[in-house]
This record gives structure tokens, C-alpha cells and sequence, in this order.
């Protein structure tokens, strides 16, 4: 047996450990460890591929991560750190599959979570990272495909990077229509990204201010009152400029990631845990959950895949680096 520390081979037996694992010691440098198993597709998780799908399954499905534990026995830790590893893994898979898209109308919106405490809470010593985050997606209005997601702050900035990954996802020299709601950050992003060859539209919402002597934290949702056009680019057609289906997908990320539920303690702690929560989703999203009215995932209407993937298959998918290595 070559040693794990010093590299010569004079390893030797040297008892078991606890779980009646082979311990080897070096006779060079004294060294004990035991023979490394080869890594799996969870990496250095020592959990089971089948615990370690209900506890995906069980996430995408909207339970926090305390009542996971509850119900499956895996520790606390053990599905925040699973939680990273397999987040990495989806936003691997996303980055690597939904590219070279060929879409129509593109709607895109901004949903609002937050991390650590709300933007009001924070004190001027508070990490960059806590307070207001929102979740950046464009969505095919045709296939119901999420061509690419962004976690961070409602600005310029975060509009800039959201749109540029869009851009790198769309087919070269493909034209298609998008409509976005009236952040100003869109209209330079959109015109340096993609210049004159998309038509681009704002829609814009008006509400009323909710009438209502209660809390701020439980207001009723204010009141669309009027609803306006702007068009910035081309020509887009204006029967398809709308965020409807943009909207109606917000409910989905909200019903289905407990981070994104109103009015409880399943928020997150971290950006990190946040973004690697979204990650899963996101590809959870295309590749394994049937749309009701397509009958079909979004990428295999979107002709990115030809069957229904399981939470094993996201689990168990080689990226192309992986492969190479």
C-alpha cells in the first residue's frame, strides 16, 4: 500500500476503525489513514445516492431544510453541504445544455427574497450580501423554457450580467422579441448586448396605494390600475408584449422554494445556500418536472433534451470537464 503522506510504499496493515474499515500505517513516516474510495457521483458526500434524492426531491418541492431532516434523518449540515454540492452541479448542467436557444418571445421579471433580515434591518456593518436579493429570469413564453437566472441586486449592474448571460444562451444571429418590466437598467443592457437586432418593449404597471389601516407586513397587494407600453426596439408585435407568463411563473418559484415563501423563517442565511437553492431549481425546473399544459419538460420542448430526466439523473450527470479529466 503507497502512503497517502509521503508516497512510498511501505504502508502496512494496522487494525480497522469503528466502522470496520482497513486502517494502513506507513512504516517511513508513521502516517494512518485508510484506503481513499473512489469518488462519487455526490463527490466527498458519504451519503447514499437514494437519501441523497429524496433530500433534492423534498427540496424542489418546497419543505425547508429543518422538516427534510425531520423526515429523512439526515442532519442539518449534511443537506446545506449536500446543497452546495449538487447546486454546482445544476448550474454546471445549465450552463453546459441550454445554450444555442432559438426562441420567439421572451419574457423576463425580477422576483423579490431577501437574505439574513430585510434591506430596512440592515446596519452599516452588514456584509454586502444581506438585505434585498431578487432573482433574475428569462423565460421562453413559448416553450416555458427558464433560458437563464441571475441572483443578486435590483440594479444596473446585476440588469447588465442577467442580459449579457442571455445573450451568450441565444443562437448566433437569431432575432426574437423580449418584453421586460419598466426597470430603466434593461434598456442599456438590451441595447449593448444585443444592439438593434431584437425588439425589445417595456411593460409598465401603475398601482394604486393599497387602502388599509394594518401592518406594513400584511398589506394586501396594491391595485394594477392602469398598464402602459414602451417600445424601445424594432418592431415587437403588441399582442406578445407581455409578462403574464412571467408572473405566473414567479408563483411557481415561490410555491415550490421554501426560501421564496412570504412571512416565514425558510429564508436564507446565505447568498451562497440562496444561489445553490436556485441552481437546483432552475434545472429541476427544465429537465424533470412536467409542465402541466406542454406535457412535456421545458427542454424537451425546447428540443434540448428527448425524455423526462429524475432527480438521480441530475444527481448522476457527468459535465464535460468531468468527463475530459
Amino acid at each position: 500500500m503507497t502512503c497517502l503522506k509521503c508516497q512510498h510504499g511501505t504502508a502496512v496493515k494496522a487494525g480497522t476503525t469503528n466502522a470496520q474499515t482497513q486502517r494502513f500505517r506507513c512504516k517511513d513516516c508513521g502516517a494512518r489513514f485508510i484506503e481513499p474510495k473512489a469518488a462519487g457521483p455526490l463527490g466527498r458526500h458519504t451519503l447514499d445516492l437514494r437519501q441523497a434524492e429524496q433530500v433534492i426531491t423534498l427540496l424542489v418541492e418546497g419543505m425547508s431544510v429543518r422538516a427534510i431532516s425531520r423526515v429523512t434523518g439526515v442532519h442539518k449540515t449534511t443537506i446545506l453541504s449536500l446543497l452546495l454540492t449538487v447546486g454546482a452541479k445544476c448550474a454546471d448542467l445549465f450552463d453546459q445544455t441550454v445554450v444555442n436557444l432559438k426562441p420567439r418571445y421572451v419574457q423576463a421579471d425580477e422576483a423579490w427574497t431577501f437574505v439574513q433580515k430585510k434591506q430596512k434591518r440592515l446596519r452599516h456593518d452588514d456584509p454586502a450580501e444581506r438585505g434585498d436579493q431578487y432573482l433574475w429570469i428569462a423565460l421562453d413564453s413559448e416553450t416555458k423554457l427558464v433560458m437563464t437566472y441571475h441572483v443578486g441586486k435590483r440594479d444596473g449592474l446585476n440588469a447588465y450580467t442577467f442580459i449579457t448571460d442571455l445573450n451568450r444562451r441565444i443562437a448566433p444571429h437569431h432575432r426574437f422579441q423580449i418584453t421586460t418590466d419598466g426597470l430603466e437598467g434593461y434598456v442599456p443592457a438590451i441595447e449593448e448586448a444585443f444592439g438593434s437586432d431584437v425588439d425589445f418593449a417595456q411593460l409598465i404597471k401603475n398601482y394604486a396605494t393599497p387602502n388599509t389601516n394594518g401592518p406594513d407586513w400584511f398589506r394586501p397587494s396594491a391595485r394594477v390600475t392602469t398598464i402602459s407600453t414602451n417600445v424601445i426596439t424594432g418592431n415587437p408585435k403588441t399582442e406578445r408584449i407581455s409578462t403574464s407568463h412571467m408572473e405566473r411563473a414567479n408563483l411557481t418559484w415561490r410555491m415550490q422554494l421554501r426560501r421564496f415563501t412570504r412571512l416565514t423563517n425558510g429564508f436564507s442565511k446565505s447568498l451562497l445556500h440562496l444561489q445553490a437553492s436556485v441552481a437546483i431549481f432552475m434545472a429541476f425546473y427544465n429537465f424533470c418536472r412536467v409542465h402541466q399544459t406542454l406535457r412535456v419538460t421545458p427542454a424537451m420542448e425546447a428540443g434540448l433534451v428527448d425524455r423526462v430526466w429524475s432527480t438521480s439523473d441530475l444527481l448522476t450527470w457527468i459535465s464535460t470537464k468531468q468527463a475530459a479529466a
